[in-house]
Order: C-alpha cells, then structure tokens, then sequence
C-alpha cells in the first residue's frame, strides 16, 4: 500500500508541475514590439514608468502576452511588463528610418548684412565674367556665394553701386529697381 500511495504522490507532483509550467508558458495572445524610433522596447518590473528596466526587446521581437494590467500596461508571460501602445498586433517588418529633411540653407538677414555696409554716393559699375563663371556675373540676394542666386548678368551690364562690404557690392538694376550683392570679383570699374 505504501508504495502504492508513494505512486499516486508521484504522479500528483508531476502533474501539479506540469500544470504550472502550461499555465506560465500559455499566452493570450501575441504582440510584436513597434517603437515608432525603432529602439528596443524596455521591459520593466511593473505596470508604469516609475519601474526599473529589467529587459529590452528589439524592434519586431515577438511578445506573448498574459494578461493586461494597469491601462495602457501588458504583461508578458511572468517576466515583466511593456507599454501597450509601443507594441502591434503585426509583424512590422524590419525598421526603415524616415529620411529626415534636408536643412534649408541659412540666409543671413538683409538687416544685419545691411548693419556692416558702408553707403556711398550711388556709382556705375560695369559687370564682368571670369573665366569660371561661364560668361555671366551672378548678384546674390547676401553677400554669400551661397545666397539665393537672383539673376545672372551678362559681362558688360552696368548696374548702380548703393553699398560697399568687404569683397562684396551691394547693386541696383537701373532698369528693374532690383537690389542684390555681387562679388567684387565680377565687378569692373
């Protein structure tokens, strides 16, 4: 009888630990880890941000999930807890970046360009190409080779002197009225 009651113990504790390890390993359902930057998804010891990170999950890892806990908080099968709205019901994909806008050129101000001009009795100058410049003398709307190309001049267009800077004129088309810089470079007196 003894033996007999040491097999039926036996089996009741295999049992009860079968049982155990099914009811930690079943998952209600599945979900993958989406954090819109594509970083890992930290897994933390409770249900809210104040918890520690005891885990970080990469981007489209699977999750089985056992249960939902305090809003917006999944538990994952007894080994902690992920923020719901950083997961998905698909499977993603593999993480592609947004390409992020190129930065628009800075232009400087007109006024603080202006602050360093020195104004002079308004001259004629005669506009001239150099040999890299394709036959044309470019004003600018800075004092920038970098500055918004306003219009391209043939060599031998005159146009009127209002301002001086350092390798820079500021120029008046005499027939448009149009202001820009031109690089002294392309400028013949």
């Amino acid at each position: 009888m003894n033996k007999r009651i040491l097999s039926m113990i036996v089996v009741v504790v295999l049992l009860a630990a079968m049982f155990a390890f099914a009811t930690t390993a079943y998952a209600y359902y599945t979900v993958y880890s989406h954090c819109s930057n594509g970083s890992p998804l930290n897994v933390r010891s409770g249900p809210g941000k104040d918890y520690p990170v005891i885990d970080r999950i990469p981007y489209g890892d699977i999750l089985y999930v056992i249960g939902e806990t305090a809003p917006g908080w999944l538990q994952l099968n007894d080994v902690g807890y992920v923020q719901a709205s950083l997961t998905c019901t698909y499977y993603p994909g593999p993480y592609t970046p947004t390409p992020k806008p190129a930065p628009a050129p800075s232009q400087p101000s007109i006024e603080k360009v202006l602050s360093t001009a020195k104004t002079v009795d308004p001259y004629f100058v005669t506009l001239k190409a150099t040999p890299r410049s394709n036959g044309v003398a470019n004003v600018r709307w800075a004092p920038s080779k970098k500055s918004k190309l306003l219009k391209a001049y043939p060599s031998g267009s005159q146009v009127k002197v209002i301002a001086e800077l350092d390798k820079w004129y500021q120029v008046q088309d005499p027939v448009t009225g149009e202001t820009g810089f031109v690089n002294t470079a392309y400028v013949q007196r």
